[in-house]
């Protein structure tokens, strides 16, 4: 229990996180008496006007002991996580003969490298006789079988002779059968052909006598009508003769009124103006920049338009943002790391805070909400108030308050004077389409032009309808004798075309009676016919379908036995079912053995795989798919690929640490051979980024922030501040202050560990053909 790897392991986390905990008291200490030392250094200077550091002419010149000039390179800041396993082969095949036996040769011993297709065993001589015998036994019994099935499916005579008869008694029975319902049951399409030509026929009788009896004498109101369309078309005559006249006044008059509204609404529409517009415009950006830069002084955030759209609330909210918590002296809490640096997990800059709180000079009067609140009498984006103090919450909230009133008053001012232009716009084009309107009216009347051709036109037509109208009244007044004469003739022929369709309509719904018993007789004797068919054909298909089926059977049963034969036969001599070496020969030649008796195993060597286990804290960090590099202690020398292939759901808890397994596909070279369990660790790269980078050991915090010593052009050790970006603990990225090839001063490496790890000063120096630097990486176990 004591040697448990993960009890060991445990210990080791602890044993780890005990001294984390130790530098990490040690690093706040540092940073305290750092922040002392500013204050003082920067009240000498305050009251003295004396530079705090040796950053001007007279800063101190020459390296103290121990210092060293490195330079500053580009390179990849990396974190990594590595995988403990062993290899393992997942695919690997026991070989069976599948018959008894006796083992004759092994062909392969125990570790040896096999080819796909290799023999590696063989059955002794006469137990394969007694396979070759049992599959020509099986091969010819299937023979026999096949020989037997054709003969039961060709069809005898006599089964060929009672089909005929059936198909005959069947197509003379479905022929009586369909005489007879056609002569019971006529067709509902044959029907209604029928009962359509009888009402045809009616109809067309009914409107020939109608035809001859208004010819010989018209109805009362047809000739009432006649005269009324005469006297309309007489009247529509006369509107006709005085509209020529009368619409050329009216269109006149429309024209010269369209006219005066054209000229007031252009009027309207001149007199609205955008500059109440201008003016709430104006004001929205102001309060909209006074907002902005009361959330900045207190926060150091620039805000952006999804922050606009926030309540003050709001956005601190979505940043993480509390006054209570942040504008309290706790330094320790605001900055956890011990170092003066804005901390890239928060929104918010912790240098602006800490700028209020440590530098301002009334620092100790600012208050993060007043109960005091006015509502009229101070309404400014400062952070005074009456009492000479500072209030945070209150200085946001007038702005906000501000900010959002104008806004307000933007979308109303916006919203009356889109209104007022959009009526002035639609009643000028109202008024522009009614002159148009009026002056086409104008044009039409006016002589020569289509005005007045259509009013001529009109008249016109109204002369032709009344001379129609005329015409019609007399001819229904005095018929013409030659007409009367054809309407008679044409009553005569639709009344006999009448009678012969009502007779075939009755033949057709009434059939003769001895007709219909004949046909009845002729369907009874096709139905026995029939009959007495089909029972003869049904006995000797029952007799045919049994056979062939038990035939069929047979025939499956031969070939299986066949199969089975010859998979015995082909498994006489073992061969292997890929490349791969020989795990395990567990027999001797000469051993007797049976059908499932292993002789040998062989594992495929080509899929590797690492089985190894990530503890809770990393396996988030990694998923299928991920690359990785893999170090062997066999390979000392060898880097090897591989890709993750799987991440197990389920949790192992084993003494309180919990672990997931992780498998491991590896891509081995050709010339690479690996044994089963063999360790390894595959390293998997969870984030990089590349920049400048420096040693953390070289960074120093002043009143300003961070800074680094370099040298001047007179060869002075000078102060020169930076902007750090990501870090690991060891090393940073310089996000502003340093260029490639600057130097800069560091302590307690010796001269042959600067050559190690960052190269000779100077140009050229630093190893710039290495992908990354030693020690740049953060690894966790």
């Amino acid at each position: 229990m004591e040697n448990d790897p993960q009890s060991m392991r445990g210990q080791a986390g602890r044993a780890q996180a005990g001294r984390g905990r130790t530098i990490r008291r040690a690093l706040i200490a540092l940073v305290i008496i750092a922040v002392i030392a500013s204050a003082a250094f920067f009240l000498l200077f305050r009251f003295t006007e004396i530079l705090p550091f040796g950053g001007g002419s007279g800063g101190a010149g020459g390296l103290a002991e121990g210092e060293r000039l490195i330079p500053v390179r580009q390179d990849s800041l990396a974190t990594e996580i590595s995988i403990n396993g062993s290899i393992v082969f997942s695919n690997k095949k026991d070989m069976t003969f599948g018959s008894t036996g006796f083992v004759d040769e092994i062909l392969v011993s125990e570790g040896e490298v096999v080819a796909e297709g290799q023999e590696l065993a063989r059955l002794d001589p006469e137990s394969v006789a007694d396979l070759r015998r049992a599959v020509a036994a099986a091969e010819l019994e299937h023979e026999d079988a096949l020989d037997a099935l054709d003969d039961a499916r060709q069809p005898a005579l006599a089964t060929a002779e009672a089909e005929g008869a059936v198909a005959a008694a069947a197509l003379e029975l479905h022929e009586a059968q369909t005489a007879l319902d056609e002569l019971l049951n006529p067709k509902p399409e044959a029907v209604a052909s029928a009962e359509a030509a009888v009402a045809d026929a009616e109809l067309a009788a009914h409107t020939a006598q109608d035809t001859l009896d208004t010819l010989l004498e018209p109805k009362a109101e047809t000739i009432a009508a006649a005269e009324n369309a005469l006297a309309q078309a007489r009247s529509a005559l006369r509107d006709a003769e005085v509209a020529l006249d009368r619409d050329l006044a009216n269109a006149n008059n429309d024209l010269e009124i369209a006219r005066r509204d054209l000229a007031v609404a252009q009027i309207n529409l001149d007199a609205i103006s955008p500059n109440a517009v201008k003016q709430a415009q104006d004001a929205y950006e102001h309060k909209r920049r006074d907002y902005e830069n009361v959330i900045y002084k207190w926060t150091g955030v620039a805000v952006n338009e999804d922050d606009i759209a926030m309540t003050p609330a709001e956005l601190f909210g979505s940043m993480g943002f509390d006054a209570d918590v942040v504008y309290v002296r706790d330094y320790d809490a605001l900055f956890p790391e011990g170092r003066l640096v804005d901390n890239a997990d928060t929104r918010w800059n912790e240098l602006k805070v800490f700028g209020w709180l440590a530098l301002y000079p009334t620092s100790n009067l600012i208050q993060i909400r007043c109960d005091h609140y006015t509502m009229g009498a101070i309404r400014q984006s400062d952070t005074s108030n009456t009492n000479g103090e500072f209030c945070i919450e209150r200085d946001v909230r007038n702005a906000y308050d501000d900010f959002v009133a104008a806004h307000a008053d933007l979308v109303g001012t916006e919203a009356q004077y889109d209104a007022g232009l959009a009526a002035a716009q639609d009643a000028l084009l109202r008024a522009q389409t009614a002159q148009e309107e009026a002056q086409e009216a104008v044009d039409r009347l006016t002589d020569g032009n289509v005005g007045a051709m259509r009013l001529q036109a009109e008249f016109d037509k109204a002369q032709a309808d009344y001379d129609a109208a005329q015409e019609t009244l007399d001819d229904l007044t005095s018929p013409d004798a030659v007409e009367v004469e054809s309407a008679r003739e044409q009553v005569e022929l639709a009344q006999a075309n009448s009678a012969a369709a009502a007779d075939a309509l009755n033949d057709l719904l009434n059939p003769d009676a001895e007709l219909v018993d004949a046909r009845r007789s002729a369907v009874e004797l096709a139905q026995a016919k029939l009959d007495a068919a089909e029972s003869a054909l049904d006995r000797l298909a029952r007799r045919g379908d049994m056979q062939v089926a038990l035939s069929e059977g047979e025939v499956a049963a031969a070939q299986a036995k066949v199969d089975g034969a010859l998979r015995r036969l082909d498994d006489s001599t073992l061969k292997s079912p890929w490349d791969g070496y020989i795990s395990a020969v567990p027999l001797e030649e000469g051993e007797e053995i049976e059908p499932f008796t292993v002789v040998l195993t062989v594992i495929n060597s080509s899929i590797v795989q690492i089985e190894g286990e990530v503890d809770e804290i990393d396996v988030l960090s990694v998923e299928r798919g991920d690359p990785t590099v893999i170090t062997m202690d066999a390979l000392p020398d060898q880097t090897l690929e591989g890709v993750i292939s799987s991440v197990s759901s389920t949790a192992t808890n084993q003494q309180g640490v919990v672990t997931f397994a992780v498998k491991i596909d590896m891509e081995v070279p050709d010339d690479v051979r690996l044994q089963e369990g063999l360790s390894a660790v595959a390293k998997v790269v969870i984030s990089e980024e590349r920049g400048l980078v420096i040693p953390v050991q070289a960074v120093r915090y002043g009143e300003q922030g961070a800074y680094v010593r370099v040298p001047d052009a007179d060869g002075n050790i000078v102060e020169h501040p930076i902007t750090l970006g990501s870090s690991d603990g060891f090393y940073a990225i310089v996000a502003a202050g340093l260029s490639e090839g600057d130097r800069i001063v560091m302590e307690v490496l010796s001269q042959g560990e600067i050559a190690e790890e960052f190269g000779p000063p100077g140009p050229g120096g630093g190893g710039e053909d290495r992908p990354r630097g030693p020690g740049i990486r953060r690894v966790r176990p």
